[in-house]
């Protein structure tokens, strides 16, 4: 059948309705129509919360979580809590790509290398459009309840040079689950990413609106 042109095309960083042509999945939209929606809705993005939360051994995550309101403005900042392994919370700052944690005084140190840099997620070459622009082989598998929103659920393979930015000593591809409204913007629910050389690590990244404002200045 042939598919109609679909007019909502012209506004896919703008909230509206799924009108791309069918894959031939039981009539299920096609899924590299709406991850390039949800590519170009992210690289849009000039803040956002990002969510990770790690089960198991992660690679090239050395964290069990991290929580960040993350602004693309002014090269690029961002501000929350990263869970160590250990359990325990440290609060952080990132400006320009570079990370603080704070100490009990206020006082900003650098970390290590090696931990995501919640900054360079967001905007048109972030890591979150990147990975979505890159997928292999993505399809629609259905459509469910994903916490009470009307959801189509798609799987793709991630290549490994694209997940750099959130997972920068990642080596390996990875399977990629991601959540979509039916209706309104294209941006994911939520993302679950798992490794099949590591069958019990599983990164999930959710996407919502920042809790607070840009701090001003830049650490010292």
């Amino acid at each position: 059948m042939r598919c109609r042109t679909a007019s909502a095309l012209v506004a896919l960083t703008v909230a509206g309705v799924l009108t791309g042509c069918a894959d031939g999945s039981g009539g299920l939209p096609d899924a590299a129509l709406m991850m390039r929606d949800a590519a170009i809705s992210a690289g849009a993005m000039g803040s956002a919360h990002v969510a990770l939360r790690a089960q198991g051994a992660v690679p090239g995550f050395p964290l069990r979580g991290l929580d960040a309101d993350v602004f693309a403005r002014d090269g690029g900042s961002a501000s929350g809590t990263a869970t160590l392994p250990t359990g325990s919370e440290t609060p952080f700052l990132a400006r320009q790509g570079t990370l603080f944690s704070r100490s009990e005084n206020g006082t900003l140190i650098p970390m290590p290398s090696g931990f995501p840099s919640p900054s360079a997620m967001i905007g048109r070459d972030g890591g979150l459009a990147t990975l979505l622009r890159s997928l292999r082989d993505p399809e629609t598998v259905g459509r469910e309840q994903f916490t009470g929103i009307d959801a189509f659920k798609i799987e793709a393979v991630v290549p490994a040079d694209s997940l750099t930015a959130v997972l920068p000593g990642v080596r390996e591809d990875a399977r990629l689950t991601v959540w979509v409204r039916v209706r309104g913007a294209h941006l994911p629910l939520q993302s679950t990413l798992s490794f099949p050389k590591h069958p019990d690590a599983q990164l999930t990244v959710a996407v919502s609106r920042p809790h607070s404002t840009p701090e001003p200045g830049n650490p010292s």
